[in-house]
């Protein structure tokens, strides 16, 4: 950032092209400095204090480099150059620092993470399918216990997902399907990391009408022991099955491996809230990304989706209700329709409209 010895109107043309660049360059550093300052210090004061002493050490060796390369720059105090170079590179480290946690959380709000609501029907019964995530965002279950609520006043049952426990079947699904623990303490675990929400407690904003209408409300999904038996089934009947379910066991996690995950959730519990806002804006990113992206099919799927989507097809179509109302993870709808065309091609998709599952947690202040 050179001071000129001339006013910039007695400059040749490419030496005035020069100093717009430098000036952009400058801009758009010391910009990406701003930006990324709160990151820095919301993860810990220390971090900033590393990025400094770490330009201290790199601005030597680049500020000769430029010197060498750029014969201008050559005309210039040494102690100029590094001082430039120094804070070249304490505004561009801690730009590149916080630049991945900004594009995870543009990637969140520009393109964000829907579900569907789907209403199938066959001229005789109706359907309607909530997709559901296990954790998400606050404003998306309010939405959906109030859609629940409204199904419920026009007659709708409602058909709850939840692989009902089974002692012939606990041991079993905890070890191959769930790593060894308790799926809805990992999803309550795993959410408050994320700013999320878990979805259990929104459906207790039921728990009054589930009393009082108890066939209103149906745990429509199998159970372990049925799951265990169907997995059991396939290994011995189906040898692709076998060959690459057996290797897709999610075993419980080693003691070490157990050991840092305790210590991930003592870290997390002590955490500042600005430690927690970044961890939070992470991995929301990370999950939109992660599930907004198709992935490969499971080994595990038959019993995990193709399994549960036959049994509920099979619900379906013995309930004697004719309007029931489905909440299950999104991606069982469109294996559940091809199920139900099978025994009835007359089943299809009457309406369809999408829902947002994860955004960033509203922080709402005010004066009275």
């Amino acid at each position: 950032m050179a001071i000129p010895s001339t006013p910039a109107k007695n400059l040749a043309w490419g030496e005035r092209l020069k100093l717009r660049v430098s000036t952009i360059l400058w801009f758009l550093l010391a910009a990406g400095f701003l930006l990324g300052l709160p990151v820095l210090l919301d993860v810990h004061v220390l971090l900033l204090v590393a990025v400094v002493v770490l330009a201290l050490l790199l601005a030597f060796p680049a500020a000769w480099l430029v010197r060498r390369i750029v014969a201008g720059q050559r005309r210039q105090r040494r102690l100029w150059s590094y001082i430039k170079a120094f804070l070249a590179l304490v505004f561009a480290i801690t730009a590149l620092i916080a630049a991945p946690l900004y594009y995870l959380a543009f990637r969140t709000e520009l393109t964000p993470l829907t579900v569907p609501q789907a209403t199938l029907s066959n001229g005789k019964k109706t359907v309607v399918f909530q997709g559901m995530m296990h954790i998400g965002s606050e404003g998306f279950y309010k939405s959906v216990v109030y859609d629940l609520e409204k199904a419920l006043s026009d007659g709708y049952a409602i058909y709850y997902e939840g692989v009902r426990g089974d002692p012939a079947g606990d041991k079993w699904f905890s070890e191959t399907l769930a790593g060894g623990g308790d799926l809805n303490t990992n999803y309550q675990t795993f959410g408050d990391a994320c700013g999320l929400q878990f979805q259990g407690p929104y459906f207790q904003l039921l728990a009054a009408d589930m009393k009082a209408r108890p066939e209103r409300h149906v745990e429509a999904d199998v159970s372990t022991a049925d799951m265990m038996n169907e997995y059991q089934r396939l290994m011995e009947t189906d040898p692709e099955f076998a060959a690459t379910a057996g290797q897709s066991k999610l075993a419980a996690p080693e003691d070490g491996e157990a050991d840092q995950t305790t210590q991930l959730f003592d870290w997390l519990a002590n955490a500042t809230p600005g430690q927690r806002k970044i961890l939070g804006l992470a991995c929301r990113g990370w999950m939109t990304m992660l599930l907004g992206n198709k992935t490969a099919p499971s080994p595990l799927d038959p019993v995990i989706l193709d399994f549960r989507n036959e049994k509920l097809a099979e619900r379906i179509e013995t309930s004697t209700d004719d309007k029931i109302f489905v909440t299950y993870g999104a991606g069982h709808l469109p294996g559940l329709l091809d199920d139900l065309q099978k025994s009835d091609p007359a089943w299809e998709v009457k309406s369809l409209k999408w829902m947002r599952t994860i955004e960033t947690p509203e922080d709402l202040e005010g004066q009275i």
